[in-house]
């Protein structure tokens, strides 16, 4: 065997015996093929998207350094604000060009105070809009007119501060204390169209500065209870919520993008739905929220003496204990003196929540009652439950919750 053909087969052998593993990066799955390289505002771009106030110029494209018009960008501030779908009638007094797909938009924008029968006079549809212009729709949709008015004689520490129109300086102002324009730190360029990927960021802040879903039961906001790659439980308040994950939803933490692997238990988080409650969006708030932990619950057997000692000094009222005994926690619920039988009692379900350096124990239980003309034992009972879990820390509270049914 010539000497290449022994180094050909040795690096076989090796390769068979020793398998290469290549670690890919994520690939991100965008909703537009031409906004990679604006990192700063892709998370933008997909949430805006994802609750349906931005679209794209089709063919999976978003056209990002385009600058937006007028109507354009009423439109967007209109469709964040919770308007898309409504009809209003054409102002008589604009007598410019009318778009047929943006009559509504003019309309509500006037009907809404975004535009007034001053703006109308010259108002051009098609023209783009510049950067003080945007700023008088936001503060306008806010609702800050009246603050805006008081400030137009104030100044901003920017070398082109005296390039805003006399007319908009109290709405720049505004805007940028409110965080909606924001400048490169020196500039605030408000002469410069506003680019569609600005218009973006823009939005988003907007949304923000709303405080509220425009789009009632398309936008969660909880704290991951469980996560898999097609499910997602959230709690919110005390409700636990399961929804379905979409392929590709993506995930982002600040304008990080992620994949759903990166999400963990505690971690409070705001989910997007489309129409069938699926979720396409997923951001992450907070990573250092409340840690809830599951734990599983079990019927001691038999139960311990200690234990029952315990029930019969408190089985005459309705109590809830939690007792550890080598790293085992015995819960016990009693519901006191019941005069017939029938009536029983359950620990459901509990849970652990760490949350601002305490750890409670969250602990729900049902109390079952007889039918009304159900035939029951004529003795005296002392209805009691218990359960047992392991954890390994201190319990600082139990938080009991109770609901009552009928047996059957």
């Amino acid at each position: 065997m010539s000497k290449y053909l022994k180094i050909l087969v040795f690096t076989m052998v090796v390769s068979l015996i020793f398998p290469v593993f290549g670690f890919a990066k994520v690939q991100p799955s965008f909703s537009f093929d031409d906004i990679k390289e604006y990192q700063w505002a892709i998370k933008a771009v997909e949430k805006m998207h994802a609750k349906g106030v931005i679209k794209g110029v089709g063919d999976k494209k978003f056209a990002p350094s385009k600058p937006v018009t007028h109507l354009e960008a009423l439109a967007l501030i209109l469709r964040t604000l919770g308007y898309e779908g409504k009809t209003a009638t054409l102002p008589k007094e604009y007598k410019g060009n009318i778009p047929s797909w943006g009559k509504d938009f003019i309309g509500l924008a006037y009907e809404k105070g975004l535009l007034t029968t001053e703006d109308l006079k010259t108002f051009n549809p098609n023209k783009d809009a510049k950067r003080y212009e945007i700023a008088k729709y936001l503060i306008r949709a806010l609702g800050f007119e009246k603050e805006a008015m008081l400030n137009m004689d104030k100044d901003l520490p920017y070398k082109d501060w005296k390039a805003v129109p006399k007319s908009a300086k109290g709405y720049m102002y505004i805007a940028v204390k409110e965080g909606l324009i924001v400048g490169d730190g020196k500039n605030l360029k408000p002469n410069d169209p506003v680019k569609r990927i600005e218009m973006a960021v823009i939005l988003e802040r907007l949304d923000e500065k709303i405080g509220k879903d425009a789009y009632s039961g398309k936008e969660v906001i909880g704290t991951v209870y469980q996560v898999d790659q097609n499910s997602i439980t959230v709690k919110v308040g005390t409700t636990l919520k399961t929804y379905t994950v979409i392929k590709n939803a993506p995930v982002f933490d600040g304008n990080e993008y992620l994949t759903i692997n990166s999400l963990k238990e505690g971690y409070r988080v705001r989910l997007i739905l489309d129409e069938k409650n699926n979720i396409i969006f997923i951001e992450i708030l907070d990573k250092n929220g409340e840690e809830v932990i599951a734990i599983q619950l079990e019927k001691p057997s038999p139960i311990p003496q200690s234990i029952l000692n315990i029930i019969e000094t408190i089985k005459e009222t309705q109590s809830v204990k939690l007792v550890e005994d080598n790293g085992i926690y015995y819960l016990i619920a009693t519901r006191g003196m019941m005069r017939t039988g029938g009536y029983s009692i359950f620990i459901d379900k509990a849970e652990i929540i760490k949350d601002a350096g305490k750890t409670v124990l969250k602990v729900e239980i049902k109390y079952q009652n007889p039918p009304e003309n159900a035939i029951v034992t004529q003795v005296i009972t002392y209805p009691y439950d218990v359960k047992m879990f392991k954890y390994e820390g201190k319990i600082d509270k139990i938080d009991t919750s109770i609901k009552y049914s009928i047996a059957p």
